[in-house]
């Protein structure tokens, strides 16, 4: 989301943020819903625009602006109750973004994937950016840039996968990361030889269209549009959930990237950030259009 606010300003746009943090605690919906009446009632916004499917239920407080939601994977495809909650209050929305064709099979909206800045994550050369880091220089890094707590990204697998290739002979390591500035990061995937996701669910993994900009090689499992972000893309594999083939795939991959030059930024052209956003205001003159011709035509009536 910060990607979107940052492009959109740079686009001329004024963007006010409200962050929810409701995972530190759930009485922060409350406050933010007081907040979202507050800042809508001084301010005449032009769109209120709710991420994830819980953020939506405070954004629907909104005084007389239209209300855009975005779903990106968790709030659909996680457990029952989030996804029945995410389905109830999409109905309220005046327009719904879904970050891939597979979540819009189950709840309708427009798929706008989540894009890039091919600004900032672009390769860096590797001996500098392991020199940077202070990773080891001739070992097999394998990146997986997720919170190893949140289970659904499956540190389990990725740990073990690497595990096996290490008995195998092979000198690699795991490096996992994750809460970094996005500054930063580049210089992860510049370091590394391949990145994993090993997911059990994703929307539109972010993580591999920042790996390819950085023309790191990817192996993941087949979740969200991970067929359609790395279809046609030498050197990357999808494979299932299973430490064996996982291990068989990133061996390979691991050769490729050492022997061949790796060539998958060119393929993230089309997820560029500015032609993310380019959509998402798209969406922002459609929905506002639509509002106030409903407006004008309750002012219409209300005068007859």
């Amino acid at each position: 989301m910060c990607h979107q606010v940052e492009q959109l300003r740079r686009f001329g746009h004024t963007v006010d943020v409200i962050d929810i943090l409701g995972s530190q605690s759930k009485m922060n919906y409350l406050r933010c819903a007081l907040d979202v009446m507050r800042m809508t009632r001084t301010v005449a916004y032009d769109v209120v625009h709710a991420h994830y499917g819980y953020s939506a239920y405070p954004a629907m407080f909104r005084s007389q602006a239209p209300l855009v939601i975005t779903l990106h994977g968790s709030d659909v495809l996680g457990n029952m109750f989030e996804s029945l909650c995410t389905r109830a209050v999409s109905h309220f929305a005046d327009a719904v973004i879904v970050v891939s064709e597979g979540m819009r099979r189950r709840i309708p909206g427009v798929v706008i994937p989540c894009g890039v800045d091919l600004g900032v994550f672009k390769p860096y050369d590797r001996d500098k950016a392991r020199a940077r880091l202070q990773w080891p220089k001739d070992k097999y890094i394998v990146l997986f840039p997720f919170d190893p707590a949140r289970r659904e990204k499956r540190y389990d697998l990725a740990r073990a996968s690497v595990e096996r290739l290490v008995q195998e002979g092979v000198d690699a390591e795991l490096k996992t990361v994750f809460k970094l500035a996005n500054g930063e990061m580049p210089w992860c995937y510049s370091a590394a030889d391949a990145m994993l996701l090993c997911s059990d669910r994703e929307g539109s993994p972010t993580s591999i269209k920042e790996a390819l900009a950085c023309n790191l090689p990817v192996v993941a499992t087949d979740v969200g549009d991970v067929g359609e972000l790395l279809s046609g893309i030498a050197g990357t594999r999808i494979c299932p959930p299973d430490v064996g083939t996982i291990t068989r795939n990133l061996r390979e991959v691991l050769d490729w990237s050492r022997s061949s030059e790796f060539r998958g930024r060119a393929a993230m052209a089309r997820y560029d950030q500015a032609l993310t956003v380019e959509k998402i205001v798209k969406v922002y003159a459609d929905v506002l259009s639509n509002f106030r011709a409903r407006a004008a035509g309750k002012r219409l009536v209300r005068s007859g």
